[in-house]
């Protein structure tokens, strides 16, 4: 990785309080009911200078229902201020920085999106934007 460069390399949907992807973050477990929220992990690298830097970046996380064609805002997780600090960021050998951060989603009920093919796409962009990463989660469905 670049000493001045990060950036977005996972982005994925898991059941509350886990970091394995799930394609059907909320489904049940067999006789119960589906779970009212799923979590959003999004991992990333940044370089030696970046990720020692503290500078602030923005991090968005914005959900798409694919099957409508249409935003899914209120599946949009809350971000709190970034920067390229600790605890976000931790020193990973030498001269990388690694973050996993969790994002818990509470599913809206009645869900309108049972049923649907949904995705993420986040990005990190940092405030003299001379960093930016995008990436997408893989499609996923809630029950």
């Amino acid at each position: 990785m670049n000493a001045n460069d990060a950036q977005l390399i996972e982005v994925l949907t898991a059941q509350h309080g886990s970091t394995i992807q799930d394609n059907a973050p909320n489904a049940p477990a067999p006789g119960q009911a589906a779970t009212a929220t799923f979590d959003v992990v999004i991992e990333g690298n940044a370089g030696n200078v970046i990720g020692n830097s503290a500078a602030p970046y923005t991090l968005t996380v914005t959900a798409m229902d694919l099957t409508a064609m249409t935003a899914a805002a209120n599946l949009n997780p809350v971000i709190p201020a970034q920067s390229f600090t600790v605890p976000l960021w931790n020193k990973n050998g030498p001269d990388d920085y690694d973050t996993q951060q969790s994002f818990t989603v509470n599913v809206p009920n009645p869900n309108p999106y049972a049923g649907h093919v949904l995705q993420y796409v986040a990005s990190l962009v940092s405030v003299n934007d001379q960093v930016v990463s995008i990436l997408q989660s893989e499609p996923f469905t809630l029950v």
